[in-house]
C-alpha cells in the first residue's frame, strides 16, 4: 500500500507544471522573462506565477537578459525579439545558448522567415505568438520544458540538442542584419 503513495505522489509531481519531477522534489522550474513591454510582462509573470514557476526576473534589455542568465541559470528564458538597447533578444538568447546551453521561448507579433533563420541559431524551444492568453503561455512553458526534460545532458551540463551552436563566423554572419527598428 506504502509503494502506492509513492506512486501518486511521484505521479502528482510529474503533473505540476512548475515544478521538476527529475529530481524528485516540488522545486519550482525557474523562468526568466525578458519583454519589453510592461504589460506583456506583467501578465506573463503572473500567470507563470500561479501556474507554479519560480519568475526570477523581468528585463527589458539584452545585455541586462545575458548576464542575470549567466548569473542565476534559469530553467528556461521567455524571450521577446524586440527590445531596448542595441541588442534584440534573438542576439540575447543566441549569446546565452553559447555560453551556458540554456534555451529559449521566443515571443512575438513579428516573424518572417529571416527572423526564423536568425533564431533557429539558438536552439528555441517554441516560438509563442503575441497576442497570447494565460493558458496558452503556460502550455507553451510547460510543453517546452517537458521537451527539454527529454533531452540528454550535452558537456556544460544543459540540456541541449545534438548538434553544436554554430561557429563564430557563422554567428557574426546571421547577426549582421540586426533589427533595424520596430
Amino acid at each position: 500500500m506504502e509503494s502506492i503513495g509513492i506512486q501518486s505522489a511521484s505521479t502528482e509531481r510529474e503533473r505540476q507544471p512548475g515544478t521538476c519531477p527529475a529530481i524528485g522534489t516540488a522545486t519550482p522550474r525557474r523562468v526568466l522573462i525578458v519583454e519589453d513591454n510592461v504589460f506583456v510582462a506583467r501578465q506573463s509573470s503572473s500567470a507563470l506565477t500561479e501556474a507554479g514557476y519560480e519568475v526570477i526576473g523581468t528585463l527589458t534589455a539584452a545585455d541586462e537578459a545575458i548576464e542575470v542568465a549567466l548569473r542565476q541559470r534559469p530553467d528556461i528564458v521567455l524571450m521577446d525579439i524586440y527590445l531596448r538597447g542595441a541588442r534584440d533578444g534573438i542576439e540575447a538568447a543566441l549569446e546565452i545558448f553559447q555560453r551556458s546551453g540554456i534555451r529559449s521561448i521566443y515571443v512575438s507579433a513579428v516573424s518572417d522567415a529571416g527572423m526564423q533563420a536568425r533564431a533557429a541559431l539558438s536552439h528555441p524551444l517554441a516560438w509563442l505568438p503575441k497576442p497570447f492568453n494565460d493558458g496558452k503561455l503556460v502550455a507553451t512553458v510547460n510543453a517546452a520544458l517537458s521537451e527539454l526534460d527529454r533531452l540528454p545532458r550535452s558537456p556544460m551540463n544543459a540540456r541541449t540538442p545534438a548538434t553544436c551552436a554554430p561557429s563564430e563566423t557563422q554567428r557574426k554572419a546571421w547577426l549582421a542584419p540586426a533589427h533595424g527598428g520596430r
